[in-house]
């Protein structure tokens, strides 16, 4: 693991003393949470005024409500108050002095009230309690009788009482957040009341990132997913949940590194839109989203490593209407992350702690046992006779193989470096204030244990959050620390496991590890008649080192200004640091340097590769917002400036030679990498732009947004830095038309258009510049450097063009309907193209392409069933995607790049490229031959995939037979002969849910589904096929074609020196991928209300258990996870609030 740095030392002191500072703050604070640090002091000088005036003064000054009852205020005579800098009690003691009322102070409220001596006060009383959605009880909710200024609030039990109310009186309870609810009381003595969080709040607006806008005039296409839905759908990290909920957010599957709790997935949203050879050293995934968390852009990473528990919503901005506003980068479409704000209220702690367990998932696996795997070995010939002196013949290494087996060893290898890993997480929030200022302090911790032992992920995150209102200020802070650092598997890639015959037993007799096998190669005499294969659990016991770390710190702040009624200006700033280190190494007893000794490098075993990053951006931003209504006209405008600037340091050295095992840091190195030195890049960005948005309504029927961005950046080239991006939108409400007033089924109706261009930045920041390199000697007192990437003065912006059409349905409170058709279209399209040799130069990126997706979205959510009284529903909800992709457009360049593949898959394997049982040889060429190449065409989709189509093993011959393209039978493959054989891009993908409730009890499913889509199963061509006969092989080899006239689907080939009768890409493997996969189930039941929760100091108590990744049914039977298996997550969930 990277040790911590003096510049990470300095880092974390300086937030770790902010955050005590922050403690001390509120531990000091008096009950109220902050109410006397932040007390505002009365200076007041009137004369013979009335007691009405007078508290609108104090009212004025101190910013909180006065209760009382006009009758009775009226009714005093008037008052002269002259005070200097007082408390707002002294103020009230003196306005109240020689009267017969007095005041009570509840939270930010005060209530004038007649004084009252040991009578009955007339009237009717009132009394309950006063709790929200989950049963908690409210702190401060204003509760007043109607037609008066008299009243009370609830105590922190969420109690009030209330007395001499008429008994045909109402009662008015407001509550920041949440509706206001009128209740008359109709001779009752008990009302109790659960309020409900304001619409407007929840589920009227639309966040943007930049802004919000009101759901009903909004014209773009965009989901929104609340705190609650998105653990609803799983609780193993919120990228995971997003799948579990919108078919259009995509996670695309790695069949390699399966439930790696390192490795960062691959994401998209609504389809492809950039070439994947784009992908490289200095950049993500072209085609990833961009991510917006609290307004300012983060790093899939950040998003992945985020408590669940902090966040508040998440929407996904898909059409440009909804995603314009950030031009240059949302091209790829953008999500945008909100976390939880701080409430006011007395001081609240919540925790929530997950403990879980991760169990490997091994259903795609099907191999031969040790009985089997020993007589295919003799079906096939592998033991031919052989007495040439001086070697060992075959039957030897067949006895001792047979000999073993009659004795029982039959290891299951794929057990050995795998475990069940025990997972746990925990948050801690205090959270309290008033409506002045407010505080958040937060703490979590990650553990995620992955199934290969000795892998794990750890995050430790602390933040604070201050937010402080004065007048018409609002002044919001939030500063972050987090540590992360995780650990892979000291027992290597899973592959090796799986590739080791199980008629080999791991430890001797004695219980000693066996460091190496014996295997029988069958490619002839002498000494490589029989090869040695390393026993991978060896290197799993030495010294060896793969680690990385990182630490951020991250500070963002904003301000909103209230000018008016009418605007509002905002700003915010944010810094974002982060460090970064990776260290790698193997003692010179690994396996890896076995052949070191026999090649005359000794001296250079044992390797060390350790490597340091940094990157550091600033953002600021700066905007005034309008929002005016005109009669029937409601006008919002945004108009926004913003600047940032980003720096990516990082520096690679590679060390060899240590003369011990336990000589663990580079600094023990003998020397560099042969032919190496330590390398390094340094890469700075900037982009500063101006964004102008409105969006109009009239009436609430026809709606309107535009908006208009105009950047520049230092990514492209000279000539083309500057670019315009744009948006229209439009809309109708159609249920706020007099055809439809007063129609009791439909609640909205709207129908919705918009177009728009924007624009994509996941590429290297210096993809359009010149670059050197230095050369590593001195001639004279220089050092020389030559051009190494060649500059390119017009590259452009890569622009899509969106087109959505949309509609939104809502039937009473029992179905809705959203559905989406789009077309978007990219032009300019980016991509790394390949240069002949001469040039001296391998790539060059240019604008090259055009590429369109064209598709739908559909969601349904049906309530059959729901009764408010007993906190009962059931939902279900279902979402489709259908996502077409085809190239419209390339250069003619790109047929360099096809025939390099093309030519690489007419090649052939040799051993003379390697030693017979090479085994790294052996997979470098079959890996290249078992799967597709990536071609791209015009008029093809980018997802096709290429191959030679097949008519099958011949019975005679044991022999496949193609189909050319001029529609001839043959045996041999050629590249010239690829067609599209398939797509791996499905028909349809979507989701599907259950939610359900009754009292305290909640049950979720979370399920996804594909199908129409294709796969070709690479896995099993290199099981049954592309195979040496050294290894370990499917069971399914027994079904093979074994001699003339089987009619088999599989052939027999075991790759010898000079053979080319190995597998290429053929429609043969190309296997229909549907798939239904029960993502997440969860269970659980919430204690609120329970009357024992207050005897341990709770307010609220939740309990759930949580089954993901639970099953997967599919249409390919498919070895999933080869370097790193899949795994089924079971965990056990605690929400508690103190």
């Amino acid at each position: 693991m990277k040790k911590l740095t003096r510049t990470h030392k300095s880092l974390f002191l300086r937030m770790l003393s902010i955050l005590l500072t922050c403690i001390a703050v509120i531990s000091v604070s008096p009950s109220g949470a902050f109410g006397q640090a932040v007390e505002k002091r009365i200076t007041i000088d009137l004369k013979n005024t009335s007691v009405r005036q007078i508290i609108y003064e104090l009212r004025k000054q101190s910013g909180m409500n006065f209760m009382f009852e006009d009758s009775q205020i009226d009714k005093m005579a008037p008052r002269t108050l002259q005070l200097k800098n007082v408390s707002i009690e002294k103020a009230l003691d003196e306005l109240l002095k020689d009267t017969e009322y007095t005041y009570k102070i509840t939270g930010n409220s005060v209530a004038i009230v007649r004084k009252v001596e040991n009578k009955q006060v007339e009237g009717h009383t009132v009394s309950g309690v006063v709790t929200d959605k989950n049963g908690d009880p409210l702190v401060g909710v204003t509760i007043v009788i109607k037609g008066t200024y008299r009243g009370t609030t609830t105590n922190i039990d969420g109690k009030y009482s209330l007395a001499g109310i008429p008994a045909d009186a109402t009662l008015i309870f407001t509550f920041i957040g949440m509706d206001s609810q009128e209740v008359a009381i109709e001779g009752r003595s008990e009302i109790d009341v659960r309020m409900k969080e304001t619409s407007t709040e929840i589920e009227g607006v639309v966040v943007t990132g930049m802004f919000t806008r009101r759901a009903e005039s909004f014209t773009g296409s965009a989901t929104t997913f609340k705190r609650e839905a998105i653990l609803r759908a799983g609780n193993q990290n919120l990228l995971k949940s997003l799948k579990n909920l919108d078919p259009a957010f995509q996670i695309m599957e790695n069949l390699e590194f399966g439930s790696d709790p390192n490795r960062l997935p691959n994401v998209q949203l609504r389809g492809q839109t950039s070439f994947s050879n784009l992908q490289g050293d200095y950049e993500g995934n072209p085609n990833q989203p961009l991510f917006i968390l609290d307004g300012f852009e983060t790093t899939i990473e950040k998003v992945f490593d985020l408590d669940m528990n902090r966040v508040a919503s998440v929407t996904l901005l898909k059409d440009a209407a909804a995603k314009a506003i950030y031009g240059s980068k949302a091209g790829n479409g953008v999500v945008v992350i909100e976390t939880i704000r701080p409430k006011a209220g007395e001081l609240r702690v919540y925790y929530s702690g997950d403990f879980g367990i991760e169990a490997p998932d091994l259903t795609g696996y099907d191999l031969m046992n040790a009985a089997e795997k020993l007589a295919y070995e003799v079906q096939i010939g592998m033991y031919g006779p052989n007495t040439a002196p001086g070697v060992i013949t075959a039957y030897d290494s067949y006895k001792k193989v047979y000999d073993d087996v009659q004795r029982g060893v039959d290891t299951y290898w794929l057990s050995k470096p795998l475990r069940v890993g025990f997972s746990n997480k925990h948050s801690l929030t205090l959270e309290g204030g008033d409506e002045r200022m407010r505080y958040q302090l937060g703490v979590s911790y990650n553990n995620v244990a992955g199934v290969m032992k000795g892998s794990e992920r750890n995050t430790l995150n602390a933040n604070t959050t201050l937010s402080y209102t004065y007048k018409n200020f609002l002044f919001r802070n939030t500063i972050e620390f987090t540590r992360n650092w995780s650990k892979n598997s000291p027992y290597g890639s899973f592959s090796e496991y799986t590739s080791l015959n199980p008629y080999w037993a791991p430890y001797d007799e004695n219980g000693n590890l066996i460091k190496t096998f014996k295997v029988h190669t069958g490619y002839g005499e002498g000494s490589n008649f029989e090869q040695e294969v390393y026993n991978p659990l060896y290197n799993a016991t030495l010294n060896t080192k793969d680690e990385t770390a990182y630490t951020e710190i991250r500070d963002n702040f904003s301000m909103d200004w209230s000018i008016s009624k009418a605007f509002r200006a905002v700003g915010s700033f944010s810094f974002t640091r982060q460090e970064s280190g990776s260290d790698v190494f193997y003692p010179a007893s690994h396996t890896k340097f076995a052949k070191y000794d026999e090649n005359g490098m000794s001296d250079r075993k044992g390797e060390y590769t350790k490597g340091d990053g940094s990157s550091q951006t600033v953002s600021v931003q700066a905007g005034l917002n309008f929002n005016k209504t005109f009669g029937e006209h409601l006008l919002f405008a945004n108009v926004t400036w913003n600047m940032s600037t980003a720096r990516t340091i990082s520096t690679t050295t590679v060390a060899e030679g240590f003369g011990n095992d336990y000589m663990d840091d580079i600094s023990f190195a003998t020397k560099y990498q042969k032919d190496g030195s330590p390398s390094g890049s340094n890469s700075r960005s900037r982009e500063i732009g101006v964004i102008g948005a409105i969006n109009y309504s009239f009436a609430d029927r026809y709606l309107f947004d535009a908006s208009l961005r105009k950047s520049a950046s230092s990514v492209y080239g000279s000539d083309s830095h500057w670019g315009t991006f744009w948006s229209l939108g439009a809309g109708w409400n159609v249920h706020h038309e007099k055809f439809l007033e007063g129609n009791a089924w439909i609640k909205q109706f709207k129908l919705r258009a918009s177009m728009g261009y924007t624009g994509t930045q996941n590429v290297d920041p210096s993809q359009s510049r010149a670059r050197y390199e230095y050369y590593d000697y001195v001639y004279g007192d220089k050092i020389g450097a030559q051009l190494v990437a060649l500059p390119n003065d017009k590259l452009k912006w890569q622009r899509n063009m969106d087109y959505n059409l949309g509609v939104d349905v809502t039937l009473k409170r029992f179905l809705t309907l959203r559905a989406d058709y789009y077309i978007q279209r990219t032009d300019d399209l980016l991509s790394n193209i390949s240069l002949p040799p001469s040039t001296g130069f391998l790539t060059y990126t240019e604008n090259l392409g055009k590429i369109e997706n064209r598709g739908y979205e559909l969601a349904v959510s049906v309530t059959p069933w729901r009764d408010d009284e007993r906190q009962a529903y059931v939902t279900l909800s279902a979402t489709a995607l259908h996502n077409k992709n085809k190239i419209k457009k390339i250069y003619d360049i790109f047929k360099n790049s096809n025939d390099e593949q093309n030519s690489s898959l007419d090649g052939s394997y040799d051993y003379n490229d390697g030693q017979p049982g090479d085994t790294e040889v052996l997979e470098k060429y079959l890996n290249k031959f078992t799967k597709p190449a990536t071609l791209y065409y015009e008029g093809c989709s980018m997802t096709a995939i290429w191959g030679v189509r097949s008519l099958g093993i011949d019975p005679a011959t044991g022999q496949e037979m193609f189909l050319t393209k001029d529609g001839r039978s043959t045996y041999t493959w050629s590249s010239a002969d690829q067609v599209v054989i398939g797509d791996t891009s499905p028909k349809m993908s979507g989701t599907l849910n259950l939610n359900a409730g009754y009292k305290g009890f909640t049950f979720s499913a979370s399920c996804s589904y594909k199908f129409g889509g294709d796969l070709y199963n690479s896995e099993l061509v290199a099981r049954m096929e592309n195979i040496n006969g050294q290894s370990n092989l499917d069971r399914r080899l027994f079904k093979a074609w074994q001699k003339v006239g089987d009619v088999a689907p599989y052939k027999v080939t075991v790759i010898s020196s000079g053979s080319t009768n190995y597998t290429k890409p053929t429609s043969r493997f190309v296997q229909k991928n549907n798939e239904l996969y029960i993502s997440s189930v969860n269970v659980g039941y919430d204690f609120a209300g329970a009357a024992w929760l207050k005897k341990i100091a709770l307010e609220r108590l939740k309990v759930s258990f949580y089954m993901n990744e639970l099953l997967r049914l599919s249409s390919i039977d498919i070895e999933r996870g080869t370097s790193y298996p899949f795994a089924r997550n079971f965990s056990f969930s605690l929400q508690a609030t103190f």
